[in-house]
């Protein structure tokens, strides 16, 4: 019998993480009628949501962009009718207007916020719509766990902070500027994802294709853990770092702008006292230092 070499362990592992990545993509994004657009509670279309109700926000979106801000409390925002206080604000738009079978469902289910973009039949009559999530200051920064779920367009994240940021992409792009969580989780099947901000304990990234680039500002994550099977994915951590990156890989490439001691497949800078996991199947990975 033929012994499997480690890099043959590797690619086995990382083709399997890749068909379940891939095969998990048809279901990223909204479109979920069958699941979720038919429950009973469920509101339809453009609102303002009571913002000390929501602790956690899911939004799946098909297609389009969606933008999910912080506001000031002072800034122009809508307060609810019966004047219980600050609002989340969900507005969405379409080229061509929509009606009433064509809007997004939307619900609050014990302190979740869920959005979705909205029925099977609006994702094939419809296609591009836009989201744009609008959230108070004093909320946006304490929430628990974010979920983005984008199945094609442009989503942008801002000034959310919260326990757990999770964003997964099928295909198009992912910008999130100044983000603070204890953990990030990253999924990409394709397109481009590039965040920056403080993610204190975790960082896991799996990545099908495309390119991922995370900046850690301030300090290193406790750990990094990265699955490739194509593409490219770069980790910036401050320059002052010390961690130990073990590298597996079947091919693809290595790479890093610190000084590194290494020792077989275990590299180390300064105190070493991070952990940084990757599996390539091929591709890139890269560790930089954030200036």
């Amino acid at each position: 019998m033929t012994k499997l070499t480690t890099a043959s362990y590797v690619k086995i592992t990382l083709i399997i993480a890749l068909s379940l990545l891939i095969l998990g993509s048809i279901g990223f994004g909204g479109c979920s009628a069958m699941r979720f657009g038919m429950l009973g509670g469920t509101e339809m279309g453009s609102a303002n949501v009571d913002a000390a109700s929501v602790k956690n926000l899911s939004v799946k979106w098909a297609s389009g962009a969606v933008s999910i801000d912080v506001v000031d409390e002072g800034d122009d925002i809508s307060v609810v009718d019966d004047g219980a206080g600050d609002v989340i604000e969900l507005v969405e738009t379409a080229p061509t207007g929509l009606t009433k079978a064509q809007q997004m469902r939307w619900s609050v289910n014990g302190d979740t916020l869920s959005i979705d973009y909205g029925t099977w039949f609006s994702c094939f009559a419809l296609g591009r719509k836009d989201l744009q999530v609008r959230i108070p200051k004093s909320y946006a920064q304490n929430l628990g766990a974010v979920e983005i779920d984008g199945a094609s367009g442009d989503y942008d994240v801002n000034g959310l902070g919260c326990e757990t940021l999770k964003l997964k992409l099928a295909s198009g792009d992912v910008d999130g500027q100044h983000l603070q969580a204890d953990e990030l989780r990253v999924d990409v099947a394709s397109g481009q994802l590039d965040v920056e901000g403080r993610f204190a304990d975790r960082v896991d990234v799996r990545t099908a294709s495309g390119q991922t680039r995370i900046v850690c500002r301030e300090a290193c994550p406790k750990a990094i853990d990265a699955d490739i099977a194509s593409g490219s994915v770069s980790v910036a951590v401050p320059e002052s770092s010390g961690f130990t990156a073990r590298i597996e890989k079947a091919s693809g490439r290595f790479s890093s702008s610190f000084s590194l001691s290494q020792n077989g497949n275990v590299y180390t800078s300064g105190d070493g006292s991070a952990s940084i996991n990757a599996r390539l199947a091929s591709g890139e990975f890269r560790i930089d230092a954030d200036d």
